[in-house]
């Protein structure tokens, strides 16, 4: 009985440290550290111009611009987790062709932005983001996110409905509290997050164009998360990608499937 005892309560000592480190730490599984990539105003790119996105003086992303030509509005980008703003040009690239500017935001922390490498801090980095957009350039603006980023473009939305002129969720989740619900089963996560990042709640008041893409082969964030979300949103459109997973959705991505995201957005 005395080794049983004991090995008990080995066991909840275990558990509960285990709870106290998913408490702790949660900013940091979330956001990892993020590998190095090159300035992408050293990058040769036809039709582009790259520029540094600051905020109070300070790096916060890029502006990309159709070379000489009028930008027809914005998208503003939010990229996902062990990504920085530098890995997002192929992605700017496919409004710049399409006559918009492009805003890659960086949260502070990730590639060459200083700061806390906190949720808190993504979510204020990304609605500054929207602010400055709209009071150095105006409308329309079109917010993107991917993965991590979708839920920050969802976040973002909530409070800013009738500045916003149309959202593309890229394999996102319905609530990030769902998704780690399914992640550790065995501990109470919905109580442990600091914030369940409920994307759907967030949107719930905008009544602007939803586009959601799901990849069918997602593991991380599994589709059924982006199927639910299309059918919780009167006005979500949902693009389906059959053979992509998490990270490869964007090979996945065809110019049709580009055209029917503008067309639905009213942005082509």
């Amino acid at each position: 009985m005395r080794l049983f005892s004991c090995v008990f309560f080995l066991a909840v000592a275990a558990y509960l440290c285990a709870m106290a480190a998913l408490f702790l730490m949660q900013d940091s599984i979330l956001l990892p550290s993020t590998p190095d990539a090159a300035d992408l105003r050293t990058v040769t790119h036809a039709g582009d111009e790259i520029a540094v996105l600051r905020t109070h003086g300070e790096y916060a992303g890029y502006v990309v611009t159709p070379a000489g030509k009028r930008a027809r509005g914005t998208f503003i980008v939010y990229h996902g987790n062990e990504e920085s703003a530098q890995t997002k040009l192929p992605l700017a690239d496919v409004f710049v062709r399409n006559g918009y500017r492009v805003v890659i935001v960086e949260y502070p922390g990730h590639g060459n932005r200083s700061g806390a490498r906190t949720m808190k801090a993504a979510v204020a980095a990304s609605r500054e983001a929207l602010a400055g957009t709209l009071a150095q350039w105006g409308g329309p603006v079109f917010l993107i996110g991917e993965s991590l980023g979708a839920g920050m473009a969802s976040q973002v939305t909530k409070g800013n409905e009738a500045a916003v002129a149309g959202v593309v969720l890229i394999t996102p989740w319905d609530t990030l509290a769902d998704v780690a619900a399914e992640k550790y089963p065995l501990f109470p996560v919905r109580w442990l997050l600091h914030d369940p990042f409920d994307s759907v709640a967030a949107l719930s008041r905008y009544d602007g164009p939803v586009v959601i893409v799901g990849a069918q082969q997602d593991t991380l964030i599994p589709v059924a998360h982006a199927r639910r979300f299309a059918s919780e949103h009167d006005h979500a459109r949902l693009l389906l990608l059959p053979t992509a997973d998490h990270d490869d959705w964007f090979g996945a991505m065809s110019q049709g499937d580009w055209k029917q995201i503008l067309a639905w957005l009213g942005a082509g």
